[in-house]
């Protein structure tokens, strides 16, 4: 009985340890934070970024899910992101930043709270998790105004006065200022149906016109979407990239027909069914709409 236990025992590690390998040529993925300073003047801003690194190419992993940074007493000022590849085949090498600029709305020790970043994995669509670590900073108390003798006048009288006038000033410029438009960030999607707004404008009922702007923005919109570089290749070629970075047969099928279509008709010379412009534009537009 001791014998078979220990040989169940055996076959449970190795395959436990087999189960724990990572497959052939599977991509590594790991995660790194950083701040520029433990310490700052209220009046200051504090860089904080996380680096994403793998190995493989830039769409080997998707971060589809936003996730949100917490702090106590910061907040974030600005934030932007950007990806890089480098090498090829075997040994490329993508790099993922996201970057915070953050400023304080109270001061003592701030602590950025610990994250969760999601992953989609290709061409298997597994979910993964990057745990980022929470991070502290010290931040010093605002410096009050200094006192001053001007003209006979308190350093605070001056400055209730000058305060009033200011405050004056600038509520009677906000009253008839127009208000800014508050500027959104547009999805690839979003990016796309305006610019064909633009197309159907220039093309009217002209199908080799309306074709030739349907290439180029469907050009723009994978370039971005996808991170691929499609400068100077058929259309048939983008279509086979194209099938190597959208997982979902239906959308990599519509946007490879409207490619191999446009770039045949805006050199067609056969004349277009009556309507056929406003036709293709609906159905484009349906299809992209749903993607926003």
């Amino acid at each position: 009985m001791g014998i078979k236990l220990r040989q169940g025992l055996v076959i449970g590690l190795t395959v436990c340890s087999l189960w724990l390998i990572p497959s052939v040529g599977e991509a590594s993925i790991s995660v790194a934070q950083s701040i520029d300073r433990t310490e700052m003047a209220f009046s200051d801003t504090a860089a904080f970024q996380i680096t994403v690194t793998w190995d493989g190419p830039a769409y080997a992993y998707r971060f589809e899910k936003a996730f949100r940074l917490n702090s106590d007493k910061l907040k974030v000022a600005r934030y932007s992101s950007s990806v890089r590849s480098a090498g090829s085949g075997s040994t490329e090498i993508t790099t993922k930043i996201f970057e915070y600029q953050l400023a304080p709305v109270l001061s003592g020790v701030a602590t950025i709270q610990p994250m969760i970043l999601e992953y989609v994995t290709w061409p298997d669509s597994l979910v993964g998790e990057l745990n980022i670590d929470p991070v502290s900073l010290a931040i010093a108390e605002p410096v009050p105004a200094e006192s001053r003798q001007v003209g006979g006048l308190s350093g605070g009288w001056l400055a209730l006065v000058v305060v009033g006038v200011i405050g004056a000033a600038v509520g009677a410029f906000a009253f008839f200022k127009p208000k800014p438009k508050t500027e959104k960030v547009k999805s690839p999607a979003e990016a796309f149906l305006e610019r064909l707004d633009t197309v159907r404008k220039d093309a009217g009922m002209d199908l080799k016109k309306f074709q030739t702007g349907v290439y180029r923005n469907l050009i723009m919109y994978i370039q971005t979407r996808y991170s691929l570089d499609p400068t100077g290749q058929s259309a048939d070629a983008i279509a086979r990239k194209l099938a190597t970075v959208e997982l979902d047969q239906s959308v990599r099928e519509a946007l490879s027909g409207w490619l191999i279509r446009a770039e045949k008709e805006k050199f067609s010379p056969l004349t277009p069914a009556p309507g056929e412009v406003s036709r293709l534009e609906a159905e484009i537009r349906s299809f992209f709409d749903k993607l926003k």
